[in-house]
């Protein structure tokens, strides 16, 4: 669809109502399908060509029809893939300015936007837009960062418990007299 940006380095994959932009790291930006009848929760986990992720933050819902009687939910969030190295634990909160064209006013993060900082390698929140000045024809924003920290796999392996339980239900047996 349109509504994507990609770095040159992603690879868009669709398959059973999940859209990955795949840039084999830690944490992934995805798009899920569902059913309007179906929930998505932070802490529910997905499998894509079996590797395992957990969503641990939702972005974005909107509306999309399929054929003339299907309505979807699509919903954007942020993956950690299971047992991935947590590159965030590096990083502290940043300030950096970034140059714009006059034309590329839309391009300008806003506040709570979470995107993927190249020279780092990490997923990052803006947190705050400290100061905007226009010069030479250019636009100038000075923001600050805050990485997006990847779940512990001590989180992840309470999550994963947690999840196990609810699937098996014990039955328990009578005892004849």
């Amino acid at each position: 669809t349109g509504e994507l940006q990609l770095r040159s380095f992603c690879l868009i994959c669709v398959i059973k109502f999940v859209q990955v932009i795949y840039c084999n790291l830690p944490l992934e930006k995805i798009r899920l399908r569902k059913p309007l009848d179906q929930k998505v929760a932070v802490g529910d986990m997905i499998t894509y060509q079996t590797t395992s992720f957990i969503i641990i933050n939702i972005l974005d819902v909107g509306l999309a029809s399929w054929g003339k009687e299907s309505i979807f939910a699509v919903y954007t969030c942020l993956v950690q893939q299971l047992n991935s190295p947590n590159l965030s634990e590096n990083y502290t909160t940043t300030q950096t300015e970034l140059a714009y064209e006059l034309n590329e006013q839309r391009n300008i993060s806003r506040v709570g936007d979470i995107i993927y900082d190249e020279n780092t390698g990490i997923w990052v929140q803006v947190n705050a837009i400290l100061a905007i000045r226009y010069e030479d024809e250019k636009i100038y924003v000075k923001y600050e960062f805050d990485p997006i920290p990847e779940w512990s796999p001590k989180e992840i392996s309470k999550l994963q418990d947690k999840r196990r339980l609810q699937l098996m239900k014990l039955v328990k047996h009578e005892q004849k007299r």
